[in-house]
Parts: structure tokens; C-alpha cells; sequence
């Protein structure tokens, strides 16, 4: 375990773009990922009772669908590519730089736009002893 994390030393799980799925529905569109804290134990990284961070990338056209986190509250920061997007009724495009919260059971989706991919660092924090269930919308 490791506190102190140099992400480029940490592996996508996948090398090419794939889809994600959520009770049998395409959840991630062209997504590639990399967990650099999490909940369980065993990974390269830091481990840790309530929060996960990791990293997102999306290729150009990829998206994420509407969904709600029952017991997370989360923190996306925008580390490269543009896309427009959406927490609750609020929807606007956004770009390097911008940092976006979700609150828990609040819908939030993206999608990338332009040419190049989007890059998120994903910073979720889970309510202790309360169940996790992510929902499509």
C-alpha cells in the first residue's frame, strides 16, 4: 500500500477504450480506467474505508449515462478534453480545469465533445455502513 501516488506509475485496467455496463445497460461509452484509492484491499495504491479516486479517460464520443449514487457524494476534476456536463438540472460545457460536485442521489452524466479525449480524476466519498447502489436513469 502506498500513500503517497505517482499516477502515471499506476496501470489503466484496460488498455483500449471499452464499454461499462449497469444491470445490462451500456452505463460508459469508450471509457478506460484506474482506481488509485479505493475500499477494497489488495490494489497498487492507497486503500481507504470511505473514498475512492481514480481516473477516467473517455474517448472522443464517449459518454457516461444519467445515474444517481445512492451513498456517494463525488468530485470530478477535469484533467484534459472538453465535454458538456450535467449534475441535477444544471448542464453546461466544460473544460481543463473545471471541478464539478455531485451531490448524493443526484443525477449527473457527461459527454465528451471535440476531438480529443476527456481525462477526469473521479473523487467519491461513500457514507459509512449504508449500502452503495449506482441507478440508470
Amino acid at each position: 500500500m502506498k500513500n503517497i501516488i505517482d499516477i502515471k506509475q499506476i496501470p489503466w485496467k484496460r488498455s483500449k477504450y471499452e464499454d461499462s455496463y449497469l444491470d445490462g445497460k451500456i452505463h460508459q461509452h469508450k471509457v478506460k480506467v484506474v482506481d488509485y484509492v479505493k475500499k477494497d484491499i489488495g490494489i497498487e495504491s492507497a486503500n481507504s474505508e470511505i473514498q475512492h479516486i481514480g481516473a477516467y479517460e473517455y474517448a472522443p464520443g464517449g459518454w457516461i449515462s444519467d445515474h444517481i449514487h445512492s451513498n456517494a457524494e463525488q468530485w470530478y476534476y477535469i484533467l484534459d478534453g472538453d465535454a458538456i456536463m450535467k449534475v441535477g438540472n444544471e448542464e453546461e460545457v466544460s473544460f481543463k480545469g473545471t471541478l464539478v460536485f455531485i451531490p448524493r442521489n443526484t443525477v449527473h452524466s457527461y459527454k465528451v465533445i471535440g476531438d480529443k479525449p476527456l481525462k477526469i480524476l473521479n473523487v467519491a466519498t461513500f457514507f459509512p455502513d449504508i449500502e452503495s447502489v449506482t441507478t440508470i436513469i
